[in-house]
């Protein structure tokens, strides 16, 4: 695994950071910078563990599925990775999530469980905020609400 533990853990803090000002406007970017935090949660308490097998997502996975330690990590990560996927690969990032699915599901259903599960193996008394995502652009409201906008309904 590439990367010490305080620098996976530096990484998943300004990826939080991060995650708070994409415009709700963008779920495709929310998931995948979500999924990013949520990789760099994984890889400090892996780096915290001495784990060094990990050199892609494939091993990344596998280390979390196959190993005890890491199954309540892996029930949460395993979904987030699969939508940050699709999100990604496939047109139309709001037919897979929309904006009101976001904190629900992206974030409370996949980032935080697997946040509080890294934080309690971790054992280090660090605690994180909830991330409240930025509120959507005034041209998008614009464009949403307008008549003449092919996307009004």
């Amino acid at each position: 695994m590439e990367g010490s533990s305080s620098a996976h853990r530096r990484q998943w803090k300004h990826n939080r950071g991060f995650l708070g000002s994409i415009p709700a406007d963008y779920p495709d970017w929310i998931v995948t910078v979500a999924f990013y935090t949520a990789l760099h949660a994984v890889d400090t308490l892996l780096a915290a563990d001495k784990v060094s097998s990990v050199i892609s997502h494939g091993t990344r996975n596998a280390v979390l599925m196959n190993t005890n330690r890491y199954k309540s990590i892996y029930s949460a990560y395993h979904p987030l990775y699969g939508l940050s996927r699709t999100v990604r690969y496939l047109a139309d990032p709001a037919k897979w999530v929309s904006v009101e699915d976001i904190e629900r599901h992206v974030l409370k259903g996949h980032l935080y469980r697997i946040e509080r599960s890294v934080l309690k193996l971790l054992d280090d008394g660090t605690t994180l905020d909830a991330i409240a995502i930025a509120p959507k652009t005034a041209e998008t409201q614009a464009e949403s609400t307008s008549p003449a906008s092919p996307t009004a309904r």
